[in-house]
């Protein structure tokens, strides 16, 4: 350890770093996504499809976090097509693991 992560550490312990609100994490969030603009292709949809269904089927309100997916798929049937069958695949396996 330096001199500069002894002090760093002091201060820490003496002042701790303050956390950060949800809002500011979400908005941050929101913020990497819209780094492409305020609409997004069905290309980039489905790079970031199964992030979001799992989220959703681990209840983790997958739309207030990436809101760009959630309007796209509000907006595309052949995207939405994709979600549901994926969120079916994705429910009826973690539902298998509970029974099984």
């Amino acid at each position: 350890m330096n001199l500069r992560e002894i002090i760093q550490s002091i201060r820490n312990k003496i002042n701790p770093p303050e956390r950060l609100s949800n809002e500011t994490v979400l908005g941050f969030l929101k913020a990497l996504e819209d780094e492409g603009g305020d609409e997004i292709t069905c290309d980039e949809l489905f790079k970031k499809l199964d992030v979001y269904v799992e989220r959703q089927a681990d209840q983790r309100d997958a739309a207030l976090i990436m809101p760009l997916i959630r309007e796209h798929l509000d907006t595309c049937a052949e995207c939405c097509e994709e979600y549901e069958a994926l969120l079916h695949v994705i429910e009826g396996t973690a539902k298998n693991q509970t029974t099984g």
